[in-house]
C-alpha cells in the first residue's frame, strides 16, 4: 500500500494521474501474472550491469504490483520496509540515489531507477541495487535495458489484444452461427467474377447439393426448378451500380422446397462492377403448405357456411309451414338450431375432422332422456364420420330424440331407447355405418307422430344432404328407424 502521506505533491499527482493509470490498466488487465520471460530478462539484466538485486515494479492507483526479481547469492540488501517508496521514487530517474529512510551503518547501498515508459506515460519502474561503494552501472546500457523491459511489456500487450480480438471474434461467430441455426437460416455467397457459388451445410441439404468441392454457378442453377430459373436469372442480373440487393423465392429442384434468398452486394472489382455477393437462405416451404392449409380451409368454411344456411333456410321456411302458432315455431326452430350448434361444438374441437359417431348421438339424445343412464344403451363398434354427414345425422337425431320425447319411449319413465351401430360394405363397394334406433316401453304411435314434420325431416333431409338412406316403421311395440350413411 502506497502510503500518500510520505510522497511530495509531484508524486501524489505523478501516481495519480489518470492517463497513466489507464496505460497501467491495458498493460496488467486484472493483475500481475507470472512470467517466465520477465525473470529472464530481470536476471540478464542484473548480471549485465553488475547489481547486487535488481526488480521491476508496476506502480498503480494505490498499491505497487511486482513483476520479477533477481539477486546474487550472497545479497544481504533488505529493501521490505521500502521497496514500495522506492517504486514511487523511480517513477522519475534517479541515479546513485540513497533513500534516506532506508540508511543502515551495517547495509548501506545505493538505488538506480529508471521509469518504465509505455505510450509516453510511466507505468513503474526497473530498480537496480548496489553497494554503497559501487561506482554503478553505465547509464546508456541501463537506458537499452530499461527499453526492452518498456517492448516486452507492449509486446505482451499486443499479443493479449490478439489473443482478446480471437476470443471476440470466435465468440461473435458462435453467437452469429447459433442465431442462424434457431432461425433455421442457411448462408451462402456468390462470386460474380469467378462464377462460383459456396453454401453452407445448411443450404446445400435444403437444396440437395451433394457436390462436395467447388460448386459453379452453373451447377448451383440446376438444382433451381426450371419454372423459376428465368425469373432468377432475371433478377441476379438487376444487380449493378444502381441496385445492392437481391430478393427472391423459388423452388428446388430436387427437394421441392420453397425458398427465399435474400443477397447483399458486398464487394465491386476494379472497374466498380459486381464481384461478390453473401446471402442467406430461408425455407419456407412449411409457410407454404400452412398458406395452402388455410386457402383450403377457407374453401370449406364458405362451402359449410353456404350449406348451414341453407339448412337454416330450409328449416326455417318447413318450420313456419308445420307449426300452428309463434310460439310452437320458436320453440321448434330454437331446438333444431341448438342440434346445428352442438354438431357444430364437436366439430370445432376435432378442427372439422371425423368425429366419433357414438359422441354426437349422444350428445343429442342426452338431453332428451330425463334417466339417461336407465332409459338408453348405445351399443356397437367405433365409427367415426365426416363433417357433413355429422351435421345432418346430427339434426336428425335431433328430431328422433325429440319425437321420442313428446310421443315415444323418452315420454315415459318406464320407456327405453337401444341404438345399436355397425358398419358395413355397400353394394358400390363404399363403406356406410347402420344406426338402429329402437324405442320400446312407450305408448301406442300416434297419427300425428306419422305424418309430423320431424317424420318428413328424418325421412328425407338426410338422403337428400349426404345420400344416405332411412327406413322408418312403426310397430305395436314402438317407433323404429334404420339409418344408412357412407363413411
Amino acid at each position: 500500500m502506497i502510503h500518500f502521506s510520505d510522497l511530495t505533491e509531484d508524486q501524489r499527482a505523478l501516481v495519480q494521474d489518470p492517463a497513466r493509470l489507464s496505460i497501467a490498466h491495458q498493460i496488467t488487465g486484472s493483475g500481475i501474472i507470472p512470467d517466465t520471460d520477465f525473470d529472464t530478462l530481470i536476471e540478464l539484466i542484473r548480471v549485465q550491469n553488475g547489481a547486487d538485486k535488481a526488480f521491476i515494479a508496476l506502480v498503480g492507483a494505490t498499491t505497487v504490483s511486482y513483476q520479477a526479481f533477481a539477486k546474487t547469492k550472497d545479497c544481504e540488501i533488505n529493501l521490505a520496509d521500502g521497496r514500495d517508496m522506492i517504486a514511487v521514487a523511480c517513477l522519475k530517474k534517479q541515479a546513485g540515489w540513497q533513500p534516506p529512510f532506508l540508511v543502515s551503518e551495517t547495509q548501506p547501498f545505493q538505488v538506480w531507477g529508471v521509469p518504465i515508459t509505455v505510450a509516453a506515460h510511466a507505468i513503474g519502474c526497473l530498480c537496480l541495487v548496489f553497494p554503497v561503494d559501487a561506482s554503478g552501472p553505465d547509464d546508456e546500457q541501463l537506458m537499452r535495458s530499461t527499453l526492452l523491459v518498456a517492448s516486452l511489456y507492449e509486446m505482451k500487450k499486443s499479443a493479449r489484444t490478439r489473443v482478446m480480438q480471437k476470443f471476440d471474434l470466435s465468440r461473435s461467430n458462435i453467437r452469429y452461427a447459433l442465431a442462424l441455426k434457431a432461425g433455421q437460416v442457411a448462408t451462402w455467397s456468390w462470386d460474380k467474377g469467378e462464377q462460383v457459388v459456396e453454401c453452407d451445410a445448411s443450404m446445400r441439404e435444403l437444396m440437395c447439393i451433394k457436390d462436395v468441392g467447388t460448386i459453379t454457378t452453373r451447377s448451383f442453377l440446376q438444382h433451381i426448378d426450371r419454372n423459376d430459373l428465368a425469373r432468377l436469372k432475371e433478377e441476379a442480373s438487376k444487380i449493378d451500380a444502381t441496385k445492392d440487393d437481391l430478393i427472391f423465392e423459388f423452388r428446388a429442384r430436387n427437394t421441392n422446397n420453397y425458398i427465399m434468398v435474400m443477397g447483399h452486394l458486398f464487394e465491386r472489382d476494379e472497374d466498380g462492377l459486381p464481384k461478390k455477393v453473401l446471402g442467406v437462405a430461408i425455407d419456407l416451404t412449411e409457410s407454404k403448405r400452412n398458406e395452402a392449409k388455410t386457402r383450403l380451409l377457407l374453401r370449406e368454411v364458405n362451402h359449410r357456411v353456404k350449406n348451414m344456411l341453407a339448412i337454416l333456410q330450409s328449416l326455417a321456411s318447413q318450420s313456419l309451414r308445420n307449426t300452428q302458432s309463434p310460439e310452437h315455431f320458436t320453440r321448434a326452430f330454437s331446438g333444431r338450431l341448438a342440434a346445428l350448434a352442438t354438431s357444430h361444438s364437436l366439430l370445432s374441437d376435432q378442427e372439422w375432422d371425423d368425429i366419433d359417431l357414438v359422441s354426437l348421438i349422444k350428445t343429442q339424445v342426452k338431453p332428451y332422456a330425463s334417466h339417461y343412464a336407465e332409459q338408453v344403451s348405445i351399443e356397437g363398434q367405433p365409427i367415426a364420420i365426416n363433417a357433413d354427414a355429422a351435421i345432418a345425422l346430427g339434426l336428425v337425431m335431433h328430431e328422433l330424440a325429440t319425437n321420442a320425447m313428446q310421443f315415444g319411449a323418452l315420454s315415459l319413465r318406464d320407456g327405453r331407447l337401444e341404438i345399436c351401430l355397425s358398419a358395413q360394405c355397400l353394394p358400390s363397394g363404399e363403406q356406410a355405418a347402420t344406426i338402429l334406433w329402437k324405442e320400446s316401453g312407450g305408448p301406442v304411435v300416434r297419427e300425428d307422430r306419422r305424418n309430423g314434420f320431424g317424420s318428413v325431416l328424418i325421412e328425407h333431409s338426410l338422403n337428400k344432404v349426404v345420400g344416405s338412406q332411412v327406413d322408418i316403421s312403426y310397430p305395436s311395440s314402438g317407433f323404429e328407424a334404420k339409418i344408412t350413411l357412407p363413411i
